[in-house]
């Protein structure tokens, strides 16, 4: 379903008001949003759907047609319902969130009782540019800088921190600027050491239309674990984290160059000889903030072969939860020599969660990793230890099941372990921590602590997952090193080159909780359980991409050390700050209303 209206309808949504001529960007305190008399005309806005080849969008919640009104359509309701948890079928919309943060307009399931409460747009924005070309980008970035309205990028609507949201606001939507995917036999450029292969991403591509390109030339890209995942946007310029990144580096590491269209409309090449500052600031220091990504050249790897692990262990009885949770400390303590030996992948783990860890288990620790270039034998030989401590008690106090195989490239282990589209996300908030071999080793009795922390009370269903990439992740630092052929150090947090480790802890809630109940489990995130994973790992930081939108240190923990140049790349590239989206670079100059309106801090 493609979510196009005709210029005659997206007007109708404006009020008919007289637009005020005092509102530049340097003036205005606030943006403006539609009840204020600043806010566009009819004509203006048919002005920019004229300007950018009929490509603007009047939003409208998915849901919109559960809820009495002329848009009620009891089939259509039916359909988005039975749709609802389908990502693709949120990517669809320009106002479609695979992980939406709020519930502002929820199908209504007529055949289960349920009746219609409230629909609205809420936190997303009021129209869209459904950019096709570069031209229609500058066209919405100079229509939301002339008339001072809240601008929002979104290229495919995985978000987890509501940074492709903005409440009245005008967005940029990049899915489906789609000029041509081009691989390079060879790629050298100026300042950089890199003289592999390479492919040229132009527009708003995701990694599963990259990853057969990849595959048939023999090559890896570095791209997203779930394959809807859009290769320019906060992926990328977040850090991205990927299946391959323990061998290769991150998303960020692999970006070559690149083409930003700025707050003025120009377009720039960012690459390690132009524009460098704004070069380290995509690759790593946050996307949504600097310009707009349209086009990017990231590095491609000759494939290998795959061994593969899945390692699932239980408490057989309730009665053998400490074992389970000083197996649990076994596993943690032993991440940091399986990373050394190449291992790497994706767990989760829970106690009495809502839903089955593996199996009929609601208590449990399940995971797949991964180990490249290596023989089976080897791969065995170097998880053994660990699997030798969980043996002794399996059939007595656990279960415990080991499964190794053997995959003889890189595409076929991905396509068999992680190219599986998950559903889109429910109601959720979550806390997040880097942990290296100093945390994981050095204090079992913390490390034990933490465990039963963030394993949760009772009824709060706590979800904990394991991310485990370290490797080149850690090991690219400086400029030019020649074994990792790395570019400039990027605007990443500096605590990614010392971890091994992502720590992720999540509840949720579903879409009627009472807000005083969604209130408690936001404190208990982040004031409990993601204090207590800061406790163990005081120093380090965590996964911007994947973190607490609510996190009081966001500055220090999403960006380290790095903030303050970011900072002055953000006043640099766009002055005025049209650029916005919460816990980005420069975004504690603003703050939003109770409306959802934002004005200047």
């Amino acid at each position: 379903m493609f979510w196009h209206t005709t210029a005659a309808v997206a007007v109708l949504y404006s009020a008919a008001v007289t637009y005020a001529s005092d509102n530049t960007t340097a003036h205005r305190k606030c943006r403006c949003v539609p009840s204020e008399p600043c806010w566009p005309s009819q004509s203006e806005w048919a002005a920019l759907n004229t300007s950018t080849n009929g490509q603007l969008i009047l939003d409208v919640p998915p849901a919109q047609p559960c809820y009495p009104g002329p848009s009620y359509n009891a089939s259509q309701c039916a359909l988005v319902d039975a749709q609802w948890t389908n990502a693709s079928f949120q990517q669809e919309s320009p106002v479609g969130y695979a992980c939406p943060l709020f519930a502002d307009c929820p199908p209504v399931n007529a055949s289960a009782g349920q009746t219609p409460g409230s629909c609205s747009l809420g936190s997303a924005p009021v129209y869209t540019v459904n950019a096709t070309c570069v031209a229609e980008v500058q066209a919405g970035i100079a229509f939301a800088r002339m008339h001072h309205i809240r601008l929002v990028v979104r290229d495919t609507g995985h978000d987890l921190l509501g940074r492709s949201t903005g409440f009245g606001g005008l967005q940029i939507w990049i899915r489906y600027l789609r000029t041509g995917i081009t691989f390079h036999e060879q790629f050298r450029q100026e300042g950089s050491k890199w003289e592999g292969s390479a492919f040229t991403i132009g527009g708003g591509y995701v990694w599963k239309d990259v990853y057969p390109e990849a595959a048939s030339r023999g090559t890896i890209v570095v791209g997203g674990g779930t394959p809807s995942v859009g290769c320019l946007g906060g992926w990328m310029q977040g850090g991205g984290h990927s299946p391959a990144t323990h061998d290769y580096g991150l998303g960020a590491d692999q970006v070559l160059q690149a083409k930003v269209v700025l707050a003025d409309g120009s377009v720039v090449t960012v690459s390690p000889s132009e524009n460098t500052d704004l070069f380290f600031a995509i690759r790593g220091g946050g996307p949504g903030t600097y310009g707009i990504v349209v086009e990017t050249t990231v590095k491609a790897w000759p494939t290998t072969s795959v061994v593969a692990q899945t390692l699932v262990f239980a408490p057989l009885t309730n009665a053998n939860q400490s074992s389970f949770l000083d197996a649990l400390a076994d596993i943690y303590e032993s991440y940091p020599s399986v990373s050394d030996a190449g291992w790497s992948g994706f767990g989760s783990w829970g106690v009495n969660s809502a839903l089955p860890i593996f199996g009929n288990f609601s208590t449990g620790y399940a995971h797949s990793v991964a180990n490249f270039r290596q023989s089976l034998n080897s791969s065995k030989h170097s998880f053994q230890p660990l699997i030798d401590k969980l043996a002794a008690k399996n059939g007595t106090a656990l279960y415990v099941s080991v499964t190794y195989s053997e995959v003889p490239t890189y595409v076929e282990y991905y396509n068999a372990f992680s190219g599986v589209e998950p559903p889109a996300g429910s109601l959720s908030q979550l806390g997040s921590r880097f942990l290296d071999a100093r945390h994981l080793k050095g204090n079992r009795s913390l490390l034990l602590d933490t465990l039963n922390v963030v394993a949760g009370e009772p009824g709060q269903y706590t979800i904990n997952a394991v991310e485990l990439l370290g490797g080149r992740t850690s090991r690219i630092a400086q400029d030019g090193n020649p074994t990792t052929a790395s570019l400039p150090v990027s605007g990443l947090n500096p605590a990614w080159r010392e971890m091994v480790l992502h720590h992720i802890v999540a509840r949720g809630w579903a879409d009627n909780t009472p807000q005083d109940v969604v209130q408690g489990i936001n404190h208990d995130i982040t004031y409990v359980k993601e204090a207590a994973l800061k406790k163990l790992a005081p120093s380090t930081g965590c996964y911007m991409n994947e973190a607490n939108r609510l996190n009081p240190d966001w500055q220090r923990d999403f960006y380290g050390k790095h903030y303050r140049q970011l900072l002055e790349v953000k006043g640099k590239y766009d002055r005025h700050h049209l650029f916005y989206c919460p816990t980005c670079v420069g975004s504690e100059y603003w703050e939003q209303t109770a409306s959802g309106q934002l004005c200047r801090a």
